[in-house]
């Protein structure tokens, strides 16, 4: 009677793992994203971006966050999925630091595709309405730029200039650079504007190249800089979104501030240049 049992005991028990094992998967397909892009007005500026990954949401629910070209499952149970594609950018340039770009508008569509297939789409985004662009300077106007040299730094010979077609990324770009005599080069925007205290919303997306790392950061005053980052040296043009929240709520705290650039290299044996484009002061 023991060994019946046991056989039978046995039995069931082969005939549960079975069925776990061949359960049939629920139904899915897949997206993947053959062009991301960014589509933008004349007065949000460059459409250029630098978007990294894509956060995808089925009937409201996260699934996941996919790097560019990867294929997406789409859990559809033989039914009609709402799906919003989020982007995903590094925040501050850091690669652990993967967020949503909340900047920019969800993509959102309702479709049901066959089981198994995989359909490629491009994937527009543009930014959020809700988006203040402060200042924006793209160094293509005839008549001045926003961007000066800061008084007194000492041991600075700043130069500033329009760079080489060579040197440009779209249109004209600006060069900031120190000769070797010379340790530090600061620029700063000509005017101040209003940034939010306590939003962690609050950011400066450039376009970029540079020979050594440089920071970027507010000031209030003439003695009051603050750093928000340094940018690592690329020697291939790069965009960045840099968060300003820190910078803004450390004390002491202004109601206003300016946008500073400040290249800084350890010796007098080589020039060392910083190249910049599309700088966007923004808030959310």
């Amino acid at each position: 009677m023991r060994h019946f049992l046991l056989l039978v005991l046995g039995g069931y028990l082969f005939l549960f793992i079975s069925c776990k094992k061949y359960d049939p998967a629920p139904a899915a397909f897949f997206i993947t994203n053959d062009q991301v892009s960014v589509h933008t007005t004349t007065a949000q500026g460059t459409n250029s971006h630098k978007i990294t990954d894509l956060w995808l949401y089925v009937n409201g629910q996260f699934q996941g966050a996919y790097p560019l070209g990867s294929k997406m499952p789409i859990m559809t149970y033989g039914k009609n999925a709402k799906i919003d594609i989020l982007s995903g950018i590094k925040n501050s340039g850091i690669n652990e630091k993967s967020i949503n770009w909340f900047i920019y508008d969800k993509i959102s569509f309702d479709t049901l595709v066959e089981s198994g297939k995989t359909i490629s789409r491009p994937f527009v985004f543009k930014y959020n309405p809700a988006v203040k662009f402060l200042w924006q300077e793209n160094f293509d106007n005839p008549n001045g730029f926003s961007l000066i040299k800061s008084p007194g730094i000492q041991g600075s010979d700043t130069t500033f200039k329009i760079a080489s077609p060579a040197n440009s990324f779209e249109g004209k770009s600006a060069e900031i650079g120190i000769t070797e005599v010379n340790h530090f080069a600061r620029l700063e925007s000509s005017i101040s504007y209003t940034l939010p205290p306590g939003n962690p919303n609050v950011y400066l997306e450039i376009n970029y190249k540079a020979t050594y790392d440089f920071e970027v950061g507010l000031t209030a005053n003439s003695n009051a800089y603050k750093g928000a980052l340094v940018v690592r040296s690329k020697d291939t043009w790069n965009k960045i979104y840099i968060q300003l929240s820190d910078p803004i709520n450390t004390e002491p705290v202004s109601s206003t501030y300016k946008v500073y650039f400040l290249l800084h290299k350890p010796n007098a044996e080589t020039d060392a240049h910083v190249w910049l484009d599309n700088i966007k002061l923004i808030y959310l």
